[in-house]
């Protein structure tokens, strides 16, 4: 059965949905309003129980993002420690407002801090001051989130989808790779190795070079040791936990317990002159640290070209852990919402000292672990963290410098890609497969933000080589009913296809017909036509024809090969069920085919369609009534402006009737299944076959 109406044009559809739009304005307004603060929704209903929960999880993430907070700022950002601590508790407060998800805690992370620390050396220079750094730091955090802002409030998160998971699998275990080389010198007390502009197998190298006449001592052995501890609570307190599931939370604790135990060792040194190892020193009472971005036009020139490294980094490590916990946990999470959230701290953050924040996998995990209920749980972390830094500082004062390398370290393997289901990346797709591999070895020689660009670079590659040569396939009815492609369904369901009626030809794209792979699709539908009809056009002499048109030669060939008993040509069938839209380009690739068909058959080869979707059917239903494809060229002087002149016929509201009735007309040729379309076609072209009957009997 044929198609039964003509829809509406596109623009009668978006001045109806404007209509809409601007009638509903006031409560659409109110409604984005309150969906900019989730916490509105849950808080009235919030009770003990999650209170006791949420305290729990805060005060258990508050012991880990100390540690871990001022390593990332002074091991990985090169920054002072406070600043790691600001960072971790103004997103703590900030995300528990805006968020949606429960699980996340966001701050200063080890990928962002390593990519903020290369960002820093690389436009700051090795000869930048302390002030300056920090200040770069600071400003970058303005900048990114303002991004994060506008994306999220335009509802734009749809760009971090263009970057598949395994790419982004990659990329972290690159970064993971890079920042334990990174520590080794740290950890060892090795000096005057350049850890922030060397590549990470240069800083191996040097290491290797000099691990045996350089090492301190006491450094080696706080940092080995201290290594050692992390990993034995961790694995030890997750045995233990099988049978005493309390006793997981020491083992949440290991960072904050190893922590306090090397600070008392240290402390006993506290009267030598000298200290034999590396110490954190002087993290500021309080907030007294805290500063703005500097938005001068000078220093936000320096700024902007690291930017997009830092924006796409913070962004696609936020979204992925969201994700990642919503559909463990079984809730639903915002991405455009999460984005809002993540920028809002960003920026306002900055103006607090905080550098930029994203979504930690590590303290994401414990923090599920430990039983949160609410995203308020990231506020109670934010308060505690506050407390700390108004009386802990002067102990945080005497934290062994290895000692953080160590748990830098120690917090990175979890970061580590799961093997196992790397081979079942490869075996399932093997261009992700490679993009994984891109990431990674591109993460090894060089910088965190050249991985990324690499990474990014090669998923959209394989973006656009998927959408401009999509797959086609030349359908057949199988013995089940439905049309098929023998090549890929198989030996047995070959067997038994039967093939559509002589002289139609039943064609199926698996994509969009837009401007990238409209060429491919005409090139692919004319030489399925000389490879399985015959040529049956008109004889024209050399003079007559295009220099590049050598279609009757390769016809006439292949007729002296004694292929020439192939059927003629009669009709298209297009089983567009796979295809989402078809813009101009595409349009005119179906008018230029039908040209070519055409003209290769020696009469008009009219075009069915199957499936064709109601939001471009408009454009589609122009194709049957269409005698020559030049009418709808749009390239510059194509035929005299004939192209021009169909736009404005079809803008002048004096043809709107006549336009209307030709598409009425036209819909005869569209149909709900390929079953209608293929026995229209054969009722429409049975004539050709007498024609051939009598051609050959003479």
């Amino acid at each position: 059965m044929p198609y039964q109406e003509v829809p509406d044009s596109q623009f009668e559809a978006l001045k109806r949905s404007a209509k809409d739009a601007i009638q509903d304005l006031p409560k659409s307004s109110v409604r984005y309003a309150k969906s900019l603060f989730p916490i509105v929704h849950w808080m009235p209903r919030y009770n003990l129980q999650w209170f006791i929960g949420d305290f729990i999880a805060g005060f258990t993430i508050a012991l880990i993002l100390f540690p871990q907070a001022i390593s990332y700022a002074t091991k990985l950002a090169g920054l002072p420690a406070e600043y790691g601590l600001y960072t971790g508790f103004v997103g703590c407060l900030l995300y528990s407002v805006f968020a949606t998800s429960k699980d996340v805690t966001i701050g200063l992370t080890a990928v962002l801090a390593l990519v903020l620390g290369q960002s820093i050396n690389s436009n700051l220079g090795s000869k930048a001051t302390t002030a300056e750094k920090v200040t770069f730091g600071i400003t970058m955090s303005f900048w990114v989130g303002i991004i994060q802002l506008f994306i999220g409030v335009f509802r734009l998160g749809v760009v971090v989808d263009f970057v598949p998971i395994p790419v982004i699998a990659g990329f972290t275990s690159g970064a993971c790779i890079q920042i334990q080389i990174q520590q080794l010198p740290g950890l060892f007390g090795v000096k005057n190795i350049n850890t922030n502009e060397n590549p990470p197998y240069q800083i191996l190298i040097d290491f290797l070079k000099a691990v045996g006449t350089g090492t301190s001592k006491y450094d080696a052995i706080f940092g080995l040791t201290a290594l050692f501890f992390l990993f034995s609570i961790k694995y030890l307190f997750q045995h233990l936990a099988k049978k005493t599931p309390v006793l997981r939370f020491i083992g949440f604790m290991r960072n904050a317990i190893v922590l306090i135990v090397y600070i008392g060792v240290s402390y006993a040194y506290r009267d030598r002159a000298d200290m034999p190892f590396s110490i954190v020193k002087t993290i500021p009472k309080g907030l007294s640290g805290i500063r703005g971005p500097d938005l001068s036009g000078s220093f936000t020139s320096k700024i902007l070209p690291a930017v997009p490294s830092i924006f796409i980094i913070s962004l696609l490590e936020h979204i992925a852990v969201v994700k990642m916990y919503g559909r463990q946990n079984g809730y639903t999470v915002n991405p455009n919402q999460e984005t809002i959230a993540l920028g809002l701290t960003n920026v306002i953050g900055s103006f607090i000292g905080a550098l930029p924040s994203t979504g930690s996998f590590s303290r994401s995990a414990i923090k599920s672990s430990s039983g949160v209920r609410t995203p308020f749980g990231t506020f109670y972390t934010g308060v505690l963290v506050i407390i700390g830094l108004f009386t802990l500082t002067d102990v945080l004062y005497y934290i062994p410098s290895a000692v953080l390398s160590a748990i830098v370290i120690a917090a990175i393997f979890e970061l580590f890609v799961n093997f196992k289901i790397l081979k079942n990346v490869f075996q399932i797709e093997i261009l992700d497969g490679l993009g994984f591999t891109i990431a990674l070895v591109v993460c090894l020689v060089s910088t965190i933000e050249n991985s990324l660009f690499a990474s990014v670079g090669w998923s959209v590659i394989v973006l656009l080589a998927r959408v401009a040569r999509p797959k086609v396939k030349i359908l057949k009815r199988s013995a089940a009913g439905p049309w098929v492609d023998p090549l890929i369904e198989g030996p047995n369901v070959a067997s038994s296809v039967t093939e559509a009626p002589e002289g139609i030809l039943v064609f199926k794209i698996e994509e969009s017909l837009t401007y990238p792979n409209s060429g491919f699709f005409a090139d692919r539908l004319k030489e399925t036509v000389l490879e399985k009809f015959r040529y049956t056009g008109s004889i024209r002499a050399a003079s007559d024809k295009m220099w590049s048109d050598d279609t009757q030669e390769r016809a006439l060939a292949r007729d002296k090969l004694g292929l020439g008993t192939l059927p003629v040509l009669r009709s298209i069938v297009l089983d567009f069920s796979s295809v989402n839209h078809v813009d101009y380009t595409g349009l005119q690739a179906l008018l230029s085919s039908k040209d070519d068909l055409t003209r290769y058959a020696g009469r008009p080869v009219q075009f069915h369609f199957v499936n064709v979707h109601r939001g471009y059917l408009g454009t589609v239903l122009r194709v049957p009534g269409v005698t020559t494809s030049s009418s709808f060229d749009a390239t510059p002087s194509a035929q005299e402006g004939k192209a021009v002149a169909a736009f404005a016929k079809y803008f002048k509201n004096s043809e709107e009737a006549a336009i209307h009735d030709s598409f009425e007309n036209n819909l005869q040729y569209f149909h709900y299944t390929i079953d209608d379309a293929v026995a229209a076609a054969d009722r429409e072209t049975r004539d050709v076959l007498t024609e051939t009957v009598d051609v050959v009997s003479k």
